[in-house]
């Protein structure tokens, strides 16, 4: 049976496979919460904001595509490919995309990982005996947007006052989707609104609309969707989509 279970990393557009999945990686994630003595209470601690996750695994990135244990030799590239891609990414403090496909040995689907991360350590070893295979050691750290945002205040003109109004609330037609729209998700998602993959699966999913695609039919699955807190999830089509009504 196919092996469908998948890691991934995406940068503009391009989608690539890590070839032959680990034995074993690691998501790791600490708190950084403080604890302190108090005076006639004893220990205390404080609940801080969360680290950022962390995901580490040793690999192989094989020189030849007939060996059993590779995922992509309809499509095989030399570990140069790999290589060059990971470098660069450091280089150019690229922020990378990472999807970690997760089936069953019956091939059903259980829960993926999709985040936006950082190529933090990346190392390669060549072995003896092992001509045009190498090993590498990979880290990946959660990116977090930390970008300023700009906020227009517009002021009256000097000659006139300034003026509040209101206006009431225009209801949403019913079956009409909208930006920002608390939803439930069901069905499969994908990386891009055309269907490119990797995909996973929602399965009673809760989260939001972050964009809509009206101006090109051909795109299957207009409706991308976030995680409450805003992180990107994956496109999905209409009939995927349930209004949250409380």
């Amino acid at each position: 049976m196919e092996n469908r279970y998948g890691l991934y990393l995406s940068r503009e557009g391009l989608t690539l496979r890590f070839p032959v999945n680990p034995e074993s990686y690691q998501i790791s994630r600490d708190n950084d919460n403080s604890e302190y003595n108090v005076l006639g209470v004893g220990p205390i601690m404080i609940p801080r904001t969360p680290k950022l996750q962390v995901v580490a695994w040793s690999g192989l990135l094989p020189g030849r595509p007939d060996m059993g244990a590779v995922l992509t030799a309809g499509a095989f590239k030399q570990p140069q490919f790999y290589i060059d891609f990971l470098q660069k990414a450091m280089e150019e403090r690229a922020v990378l995309r990472f999807v970690a496909n997760r089936f069953l040995e019956d091939g059903a689907p259980i829960f993926d990982t999709n985040m936006e991360v950082l190529v933090t350590p990346f190392q390669t070893e060549e072995r003896g005996g092992e001509t045009g295979d190498f090993y590498y050691d990979l880290g990946l750290t959660e990116y977090r947007d930390y970008s300023a945002r700009t906020v227009i205040l517009r002021q009256p003109a000097a000659d006139k006052p300034a003026e509040a109004s209101s206006e009431t609330t225009r209801p949403v037609p019913a079956g009409q989707f909208t930006v920002g729209q608390d939803v439930i998700v069901n069905g499969k998602y994908f990386y891009s609104s055309w269907g490119a993959e990797p995909h996973g699966t929602f399965s009673g999913f809760r989260g939001k609309i972050s964009r809509i695609i009206t101006t090109d039919p051909a795109r299957a699955y207009p409706y991308h969707i976030t995680t409450p807190s805003g992180g990107a999830r994956g496109w999905v089509k209409k009939n995927q989509i349930q209004a949250v009504t409380a």
